[in-house]
């Protein structure tokens, strides 16, 4: 049995985390593999990894160097060299995103061939990334059904929409990741005396900073709040200026980008594992996750999580009897702050560009049954607002804390109140030993008994999934958010 794992590239992110992951599994399993990607890590001595630049990043509009049919031929001369043989499986990691043009018909040469052959889906282009849908609009096939073939999943609600698309039960499985901590976090013997809260992540859009900007708003006096990372794509880059600019206008106590510009104190470096040692809390605002490691690695550093809640993500992990944290599913603020005509115009604006990038008639319904979703009675979620709303609201929110609601398990408590008691715990809820199910050893069992049945599959020439099956699962007016259109 032979791997070949391909994805875009291997820079420091979650899908890299996995891959990195998946080749310790495979190499705990003996599994030979070959890791092909468009970039190198940071450390390229640690896992098998050959660099086919054809595979980064690439849009429509940059010219091609390869066809796919060329490609395909690359990665397979490689793999042999690699492998000593022809790869028994192929491995892609988000082929169906539409970060690269060519991976449709890469994947569609992989298909062809009949062999063995995963297609591991951390994300979706039809999930709120319009931007790369536009680059799937001229391919009609991308999502090939066949016994070889195995979709994996990374939590329950993909998986559910996609057999509600017409993959057949058999042809799809869930996969969580694995999760561990850091090997290098340091830890530390000198807590802050206040609270110290860290959002461990990259601010992109879906991360929902106006809401982590909020938090720290509404803290007790002497909270201090931190978000590791500034975004690497540029095109979110204004999004986040503004939020810094914010942040300085109100005087909130929060620094953003923090980790290799300052140390959270002297004896310190500016390193993320320093960052983590200091808090006190992380937290979450995300509105949308893949697997959802956010909610789970705060158990493996053994600090208590604060933030929203994402059920379709955490329900998976609620019946391991995992305890998360204090999580709420929405801030409410009064609905009088916003204006109704601007908030409508505002939608269907947004409608307009999801449905334009998706190639799809603009329903004239849909903004009123868009509309509706979002209807709280006298509230409004902060979170499914987008940024110029929820800027317009900071100075009332600053002015009347108390008129803002936290929505936790059906109860609905003032913000202020919610956020002071989950600050006073400091005990993570629960024990590092909730994450065996997630552990590299059962990691590694999953892709043995995965790569035995598809070995064992009678093997079929591919037929194709109406790729508007898919992209209509989520365009429904219940999955529609702000911050993902």
């Amino acid at each position: 049995m032979s791997v070949a794992l391909i994805h875009y590239h291997l820079r420091p992110g979650g899908v890299t985390r996995v891959i990195e992951r998946q080749s310790e599994a495979l190499a705990r399993a003996g599994i030979a593999h070959v890791i092909l990607a468009g970039t190198s890590p940071e450390d390229p001595s640690r896992f098998p990894v050959r660099v086919v630049p054809s595979l980064d990043y690439q849009d429509s509009g940059e010219p091609e160097a390869l066809d796919s049919t060329r490609l395909a031929q690359q990665l397979l001369q490689i793999a042999t060299q690699v492998l000593n043989e022809e790869p028994t499986c192929w491995h892609l990691h988000n082929p169906t995103l539409g970060k690269n043009t060519l991976f449709p018909g890469l994947v569609a040469e992989l298909a062809g061939s009949r062999t063995p052959l995963v297609l591991h889906l951390h994300d979706l282009a039809e999930d709120g990334r319009p931007e790369n849908y536009e680059n799937l609009l001229t391919h009609e096939h991308l999502y090939p059904l066949a016994p070889q073939i195995r979709y994996l999943t990374v939590n329950s609600r993909d998986q559910a929409l996609l057999l509600a698309s017409g993959v057949p039960a058999e042809q799809i499985s869930l996969l969580p990741n694995a999760v561990r901590a850091p090997t290098e976090f340091p830890r530390t013997t000198r807590e802050p005396a206040t609270p110290f809260v860290l959002y461990p992540v990259r601010g992109i859009r879906r991360k929902n900073l106006g809401e982590f900007c909020l938090l720290s708003a509404l803290a007790p006096p002497g909270t201090s709040f931190a978000l590791a990372l500034a975004p690497d794509n540029p095109a979110w880059r204004p999004i986040y200026d503004q939020w810094i600019r914010a942040a300085k206008q109100y005087h909130l106590p929060v620094r953003m980008g923090v980790v290799g510009r300052s140390s959270p104190r002297d004896d310190m470096d500016s390193s993320y594992a320093s960052w983590l040692a200091h808090s006190t809390h992380l937290v979450t605002t995300s509105i949308a996750e893949g697997f959802g490691l956010s909610f789970l690695e705060p158990l493996a550093l053994g600090k208590p999580l604060l933030g929203r809640n994402l059920p379709e993500i955490t329900s998976r992990f609620v019946p391991d009897d995992v305890n998360l944290g204090a999580l709420y599913q929405e801030i409410l603020i009064p609905r009088t702050w916003v204006n109704e005509n601007h908030l409508r115009t505002l939608l269907r604006d947004h409608l307009r560009r999801l449905y334009h990038s998706c190639g799809e008639p603009f329903p004239n319904r849909i903004v009123s049954e868009t509309l509706a979703t979002l209807d709280r009675g006298k509230f409004l979620d902060f979170g499914n607002l987008p940024e110029e709303l929820q800027l317009e609201i900071f100075p009332r929110a600053l002015v009347s804390p108390g008129d803002l609601l936290i929505n936790s398990g059906g109860f609905s408590v003032p913000a202020t109140e919610w956020l002071a008691d989950a600050l006073e715990h400091h005990v993570p809820p629960a024990a590092p030993g909730a994450l065996k199910p997630y552990s590299v050893a059962r990691y590694a069992e999953a892709h043995q008994n995965l790569y035995r049945e598809l070995a064992a599959a009678t093997p079929e020439a591919p037929t194709w999934l109406d790729r508007r099956a898919v992209l209509g699962q989520f365009l429904k007016p219940e999955r529609f958010h702000f911050l993902r259109s």
